[in-house]
């Protein structure tokens, strides 16, 4: 064995090797792209998905979200253990809390007017009862089939 200086010095060699091959490794892994290859694809993918924006200053914010989105799409691919894989697609321009805010949850339709026709005026006499069968708002029981549903749906279409 060599001296005490000696041993130290290996030690610290070999940590240095292995901390340069295992940083070696990351960047084989990542993907590096210049400034200017990330702006090219950023041009070819507005072509390829037709987008353009009112300003400047939009698509400029834009490239910064498509950048962060491609970042997020090389990690997750450069991770050998996924199953799958990510790519660019038609949202890549939007961060994840526009999309889902869009194209996620309850989509409402725009609102209506509400009809005055059927509300009752006040001092209008109503009756106690009404018998639909005689108004002719009766339309019978519709057979619904096999469906589940169909014994509360032919209660509600009776009365409509």
């Amino acid at each position: 064995m060599g001296s005490p200086k000696s041993v130290i010095s290996n030690s610290l060699l070999f940590f240095f090797t292995l901390l340069i091959l295992s940083s070696a490794i990351d960047i084989e892994n990542s993907v590096q792209r210049t400034n200017d290859q990330v702006m090219a694809m950023y041009e070819s993918w507005l072509v390829e998905h037709g987008k353009s924006y009112n300003s400047i200053d939009e698509k400029d914010m834009r490239y910064e979200i498509f950048k962060e989105n491609l970042r997020i799409i090389d990690d997750h691919n450069a991770d050998a253990n996924r199953s799958y894989s990510l790519g660019l697609n038609r949202f890549a321009d939007l961060t994840d809390e526009e999309y889902r805010s869009t194209y996620l949850g309850l989509k409402r339709g725009p609102k209506t007017d509400v009809s005055n026709q059927y509300m009752p005026k006040v001092g209008d006499v109503l009756p106690d009862y009404v018998d639909w069968r005689t108004v002719g708002a009766d339309v019978g029981v519709k057979n619904q089939g096999l469906c589940c549903t169909s014994d509360s749906l032919s209660s509600i279409m009776s009365v409509l």
